[in-house]
C-alpha cells in the first residue's frame, strides 16, 4: 500500500502558505527510501515577505512586558508537550533517528529549553553606574530586532528551540530556515506556537535551499542578527556575507571531540559513556566522540569489552521502541561516511567492527556502528569531521601527548576526560582548547549551561544567560544630575 505523502507550506505571518513561485520539493524517509513529504520551497521573494512580516510584528512584540512573554512561552512549552507523540513521529520519519530519541531528546529537550527561558526572561536587567558626583549612567537591555535562524538537520527540533526560546524571551522576532532535509517537525511546532497565542509574524518558518533561502536571509538588510548552526565551511560563508551589512552573528559549527581516557579511569563507566558519545544520534552529532584517546596502559584492556558492547547496539526500524541506532540522513551522507571509513583503512586504521550497511538491512541509509583502531593522530579520520557512527581509537603515552593530540585540530567544540585524579582532570580540562567539556561522563547539554566552541567551531554561545545575551543590545543612558553644566568655552 503506497504511503500518503504529507504536504507542508511555508509558515509566514501566522499562517501556512505556498511559495510565491509555487515551487515544491519531495523529502524521502531515509529509513525506507520512500517519499514522505512535499514541501514548499522558499525563494528570495518569500524571504522578503517573511522578513517584512517579522519586522511589522517586532514593533508590538518588543514592547510586550517580559512577564507576558513568559506566560506565552510557557503555554508554547505545554502545547508542544501535549503533542509530543505526533511531533516525535514526524521527527523520526524525516531524520531516521530512533523514536525514543525523538521523544526524549528532541521534544523533551525543546520543552525544557522553553521552560528555562521562562525564568531567564525575568533577568533582562541593566545596571546603574555612578560615574561621578554629577553623572549617573544606566544601561538598558533591548531586543535586537528581526533575527534569522538557520538550523541543521541532525537535531532539527532541539536546535531550533535552542534559538527560538531565547529570541522570544528577549523580545525579538524570527525568520527560521530549517535544513531542507528536515523542515516538517518545526513547521508543526510553528502551528502549535500560533495555537498557543504567539502573535502573527513573531515566528516565521521558511524551508528551502541554503544557497537561495539561506543566502537571501543572511543578505537581507532588515535582519539584525544571524544565528547559524552547521558546518564550518558554510559558517565561513555566512560570516563573509553578514559582514556586508555588519550583522550580529553567532555560529555553532563543526567539531572533532577528543575523549581522553587515562590509565586510572573506571573502564566500565568509560565504555558506557563512550558508546553514547560515539554512536548517539547515529554519530550525526558535532560533539560526538570521534577521537577516543586511550592510555597505552589500558589500550588492550579497554578495546575487547568496548567492541563487545558495540556489537550489542540494536540497529533497525526507527519507529520501533527497542531501536537504539537508526539510519543516516541521506544517500549522499551515507556515501560520504563510507568514504571516510575506506580512507581510514587506507591510512593504516584497523577495522574492529562495522564499516557499512548491516547485512540485514536491504533499504534505508543504515550504517553500522564502526570502530577503527590504531589510528594515527594526523590521519584524515582523526582530523576531519565525519558526522557518522565511526569512532577512531588513538593510543597515547603521557598527559602532555594527550593534550597535544586533542588540540591538534582546527576545531574546539567539546571533549571528555576520564580519570580518578581530580587535579589531573581540571588541569587537562583547562589545557584542552574546547568550549564544552565533560569529566567522568559524556553527553547531555542542558539549558542552564552556555554551549559553544573555540577556534573554527564557532562564535558566541547557545543556552544559559549567555544565550539570551546574544539577542540583546546594551544601551547606555547618561544622566547629568548636577545643578549647572560646566562651561567648556570661556569666551
Amino acid at each position: 500500500m503506497p504511503v500518503k505523502i504529507r504536504k507542508y507550506g511555508l509558515f509566514i505571518d501566522g499562517k501556512e502558505t505556498d511559495s510565491v513561485s509555487g515551487k515544491t520539493y519531495i523529502r524521502e524517509n531515509p529509513a525506507t527510501e520512500e517519499p514522505f513529504a512535499e514541501i514548499a520551497e522558499a525563494q528570495k521573494e518569500d524571504i522578503e515577505i517573511a522578513v517584512k512580516a517579522a519586522g511589522k510584528a517586532f514593533e508590538a512584540w518588543s514592547k510586550v512586558p517580559a512577564a507576558e512573554r513568559i506566560k506565552l512561552i510557557h503555554r508554547i512549552a505545554e502545547n508542544i508537550d501535549r503533542n509530543k507523540e505526533t511531533i516525535a513521529l514526524t521527527n523520526t520519519l524525516e531524520t531516521g533517528k530512533p523514536i525514543r530519541e525523538s521523544r526524549s531528546v528532541e521534544i523533551g529537550g525543546a520543552v525544557r529549553t522553553l521552560e528555562y527561558y521562562t525564568g531567564a526572561a525575568t533577568r533582562l536587567n541593566g545596571e546603574s553606574i555612578s560615574v561621578s558626583e554629577n553623572q549617573l549612567t544606566v544601561t538598558l537591555k533591548e531586543p535586537l530586532g528581526v533575527v534569522a535562524q538557520i538550523v541543521p538537520w541532525n537535531f532539527p527540533l532541539l536546535l531550533s528551540l535552542w534559538k527560538i526560546a531565547p529570541a522570544l524571551a528577549a523580545g525579538c522576532t524570527i525568520v527560521l530556515k530549517p535544513a531542507e532535509h528536515t523542515p516538517c517537525g518545526i513547521l508543526e511546532v510553528a502551528r502549535l506556537c500560533s495555537e498557543a497565542g504567539l502573535p502573527d509574524g513573531v515566528l516565521n518558518v521558511v524551508p528551502g535551499m541554503g544557497e537561495v533561502a539561506g543566502q537571501s536571509l543572511v543578505e537581507h538588510p532588515d535582519v539584525a542578527k544571524v544565528a547559524f548552526t552547521g558546518s564550518t565551511a558554510v559558517g565561513k560563508l555566512v560570516m563573509r556575507t553578514a559582514a556586508e551589512t555588519i550583522k550580529r552573528i553567532s555560529l555553532e559549527l563543526g567539531g572533532k571531540a577528543p575523549c581522553i581516557v587515562f590509565g586510572d579511569a573506571d573502564i566500565e563507566n568509560t565504555i558506557e559513556a563512550a558508546l553514547r558519545g560515539g554512536f548517539f544520534n547515529q554519530g550525526e552529532n558535532c560533539t560526538a566522540i570521534t577521537r577516543l584517546l586511550l592510555h597505552e596502559d589500558i589500550y588492550d584492556k579497554f578495546l575487547p569489552p568496548f567492541i563487545d558492547r558495540v556489537k550489542q547496539i540494536r540497529q533497525g526500524d526507527p519507529q520501533n521502541e527497542e531501536t537504539e541506532l537508526g539510519s543516516l540522513i541521506s544517500k549522499e551522507h551515507f556515501d560520504n561516511v563510507k568514504s571516510y571509513f575506506e580512507k581510514g583503512l587506507e591510512e593504516g586504521g584497523q577495522a574492529l567492527h562495522g564499516g557499512g550497511r548491516p547485512k540485514s538491512m536491504k533499504k534505508g541509509y543504515f550504517f553500522e556502528p564502526t570502530v577503527l583502531a590504531d589510528v594515527e593522530p594526523d590521519s584524515t579520520v582523526a582530523c576531519e569531521e565525519i558526522f557518522g557512527p565511526i569512532v577512531a581509537v588513538i593510543p597515547f603515552k603521557t598527559e602532555e601527548e594527550a593534550v597535544r593530540i586533542a588540540n591538534d585540530t582546527v576545531y574546539g567544540l567539546a571533549g571528555g576526560i576520564w580519570t580518578r585524579d581530580i587535579k589531573k582532570a581540571l588541569r587537562v580540562a583547562k589545557a584542552v582548547r574546547a568550549g564544552y567539556m565533560w569529566v567522568n561522563t559524556y553527553g547531555g547539554i542542558v539549558p542552564e549551561t552556555p554551549y559553544g566552541g573555540f577556534k573554527q567551531s564557532g562564535i558566541g554561545k547557545e543556552l544559559g544567560t549567555e544565550g539570551l545575551d546574544m539577542y540583546l543590545e546594551t544601551k547606555a543612558v547618561n544622566i547629568y544630575i548636577g545643578d549647572k553644566i560646566p562651561a567648556w568655552y570661556k569666551g
